[in-house]
């Protein structure tokens, strides 16, 4: 959401995108996309052979070439000479795989190797309760590969605070200092009384496994990048479900999501990175976020999303998480280098209070279907962008307020219906039928709505249709490709802007301008257990990971 001063141009403005019409080529071509493609530099979704090694998926452990750790409170045992015991900390010190199993009510898994060792540990029915720190700390190691075997149950706790016991700040119920890879056929269920989830100083990585966590920060968290090939995911977080945060490498802080379940409740982002997002598949609910899913860049290829937000539902923006609040600063009506939102594919609902779709930089639509209800203020709205918005294939549909409306760009190759609709109540229903009377699409809005934004393969120039909504229906003819336009289309003073069609509703003068939500505090520098993932660089004390 970026702050602008509401002037009385609202006569002309208004929209809130509907959601609606019947995909059809909703696989637009690659070629389209190419020609339509609205960033600064091209951009390419990497291939999930880059993410992910064939170690990276292995689950599998040879047994008799393992080392078995049978956990217990003072009596923990092990005939390993790589592993050393002290009361109820364990210490895994060589490369190698190490089976773990029983109960620490209070105690640690160290590893400390050296940082070319690859080292397996598998949870084959684990409780590990650390009071005072993380309850699996690595602290050296080439790469960490936690896999919970098949039909386990385990569980890691941290029981509210963190004591140093080292140079580094740890922060997280399992913190890495090094590549870690989660993976495995058995649930591992992770609570976090003070900071986070999961946290890798490098990259994260989880491929396989059923995971439940519950953090008083952030659930999942990687400096580098967060990965996700599979898994079934459960995480309710105070501040984002997944974040990724790197200050130092313009090209690392990114989330890449390839499929999944996901549900994720947090009190702010649902899905942060600081560099690009991606979503290639995957079912994911987000369902309670300050911003849904931010990035500097988001592409989304496919997978069923649903994003419910008290600010932005989806936000290219970049920065911290405070940068979709406030902006970064200067013109705010000025694109951000690098700033986009591609959709290619996948089904997306997006529920709002601050704008639906809020790009820094471009928008891009070339598949998938896409339905946005919300905002109700007119200080925002369900199409936001500073660049240029191109739609060139899929279904693209929104419903909400008429003060901020845009429409997309003259640059588009598919036709758009922008209409004011005055005041029309939650759930009544927006339709689409062509000159025939053939229902092109029928949708129904979660909020009161004020607007309507169409797009689908149906529209072509020259052609009428009819657009209903509630207690408005309106036949209009396409005379151009882009039928209608709210004050911002194009961008700001685009010469291009033409009246928006249909009656401007009444202005609540209450609603002119919208209130950000309060974000409690959660962007404000933390003590310990508050991570210095929000900076972009850890606060361990003397190296820069």
């Amino acid at each position: 959401m970026k702050k602008r001063r509401i002037i009385l141009l609202w006569l002309f403005a208004g929209m809130l995108l509907v959601p609606g019409c019947t995909l059809k080529n909703a696989e637009a071509s690659s070629e389209n996309q190419s020609d339509t493609a609205t960033n600064s530099e091209e951009q390419t979704v990497k291939d999930i052979s880059e993410m992910f090694t064939d170690r990276d998926k292995e689950i599998g452990y040879d047994e008799e070439d393992s080392a078995l750790i049978t956990l217990a409170d003072n009596g923990t045992l092990c005939d390993s000479d790589a592993v050393q015991i002290s009361e109820n900390t364990v210490t895994i010190t060589e490369e190698g795989t190490y089976i773990l199993s029983g109960t620490l009510s209070n105690g640690m898994i160290i590893v400390d190797a050296e940082d070319t060792d690859k080292i397996q540990i598998v949870l084959n029915g684990v409780e590990i309760t650390s009071a005072q720190s993380a309850a699996i700390y690595v602290r050296s190691a080439d790469k960490v590969f936690l896999t919970t075997a098949s039909g386990s149950d385990n569980i890691l706790t941290n029981g509210g605070t963190y004591t140093a016991i080292d140079d580094n700040n740890i922060d997280a119920v399992i913190f890495s200092k090094d590549d870690l890879t989660l993976n495995g056929a058995g649930t591992l269920k992770i609570k976090a009384e003070a900071g986070h989830g999961v946290v890798s100083k490098d990259d994260l990585v989880l491929t396989s496994g059923t995971y439940d966590i519950t953090a008083a920060s952030h659930g999942l968290s990687g400096k580098d990048s967060v990965r996700i090939l599979s898994g079934t995911f459960t995480i309710t977080s105070g501040k984002d479900g997944i974040h990724a945060s790197n200050t130092d490498d313009s090209s690392l802080g990114f989330v890449y999501l390839a499929d999944g379940s996901f549900k994720i409740t947090a009190q702010d982002d649902g899905i942060h990175a600081d560099s690009s997002t991606t979503i290639l598949g995957g079912e994911i609910e987000i369902a309670q976020s300050y911003e849904g899913i931010e990035g500097l860049s988001i592409d989304i290829t496919g997978g069923n999303i649903s994003v419910t937000a008290s600010d932005d539902g989806l936000n290219a923006a970049g920065g911290n998480d405070s940068s979709g609040f406030e902006g970064t600063g200067g013109d705010q009506f000025a694109a951000t280098e690098g700033a986009y939102i591609h959709i290619s594919g996948g089904v997306i609902h997006v529920n709002s209070e601050g704008d639906g779709i809020d790009s820094n930089g471009d928008l891009t639509v070339s598949g998938g279907e896409t339905y946005i209800s919300g905002p109700v203020n007119d200080g925002n709205g369900a199409l936001d962008y500073n660049g240029e918005a191109v739609i060139s294939g899929g279904t693209f549909v929104a419903a909400g307020s008429s003060g901020m409306a845009q429409n997309f760009g003259s640059s588009s190759t598919q036709g758009t219906v922008l209409v004011s609709v005055g005041s029309q109540e939650a759930g009544s229903v927006v339709s689409l039928q062509d000159s025939d009377g053939t229902e092109l699409m029928q949708w129904e809005p979660d909020k009161v709505y004020t607007s309507v934004l169409i797009s689908c393969p149906e529209l072509t120039k020259d052609s009428t249709y009819t657009v209903s909504a509630g207690t408005y229906s309106e036949e209009i003819t396409l005379d151009t490709l882009i039928y209608g336009s709210g004050q911002m289309q194009g961008g700001p003073g685009n010469p291009e802007q033409r009246e928006m069609k249909g009656t401007p509703p009444d202005m609540d003068e209450g609603n002119k301008q919208g209130t950000p939500p309060d974000r409690n505090g959660e962007n404000k520098q933390g003590g310990p257990g508050e991570a210095g993932e929000n900076q972009g660089s850890s606060s361990d004390t003397g190296d820069s990971m």
